[in-house]
């Protein structure tokens, strides 16, 4: 068993310190409200949040276009999956050395839902796939907050999921 860290501030039971005789309970959507000026709406701030989490992975912010690009436009043949999160396009992105062979990726699109949920949704996944390194788990490489943008940048894994062995009728 591994041990799981959470470094922020718990949702639960939380008090207000109004200067009231009795305290008041916050019910989720007035915390939600709160919280949603709290969350960051642009790569610099979500880099800044990753990094004061003390994040392990370097990862790279893609802008908009940079992903269109790699994906060929985020054109049907690209496509090689999709799910409850949105739809995940192949591409490669290139390196920094010349000769360098191009890393080859998959980019998942958030599906539009940019309600505070979905972005909080989304920024988990930065946040904590961030930290994660292991030889058993896709490599989160890169992501895209721009605008209503929301993207995620994995390594390509060529095999494709272990659902799919695991699960196959064959």
């Amino acid at each position: 068993m591994g041990n799981c860290w959470f470094r922020g501030s718990s949702y639960i039971n939380r008090v207000s310190t109004a200067k009231s005789e009795t305290p008041k309970i916050q019910s989720p959507s007035e915390r939600d409200r709160s919280d949603e000026s709290r969350l960051p709406s642009n790569a610099r701030e979500v880099e800044a949040m990753r990094l004061d989490s003390a994040a392990r992975n370097p990862l790279t912010a893609f802008s908009f276009e940079e992903l269109r690009k790699v994906t060929n436009g985020f054109r049907q043949d690209s496509l090689i999956g999709g799910g409850g999160f949105g739809r995940v396009y192949k591409g490669a992105v290139g390196t920094d050395g010349p000769g360098d062979e191009p890393l080859l990726v998959a980019v998942k699109v958030h599906d539009g839902d940019n309600s505070f949920q979905g972005h909080r949704e989304w920024l988990a996944e930065v946040i904590f796939l961030g930290h994660l390194s292991h030889p058993n788990l896709v490599k989160l490489a890169g992501y895209c907050c721009e605008g209503e943008h929301r993207m995620l940048v994995y390594e390509y894994m060529p095999l494709g999921s272990v659902e799919s062995p695991l699960f196959s009728r064959t």
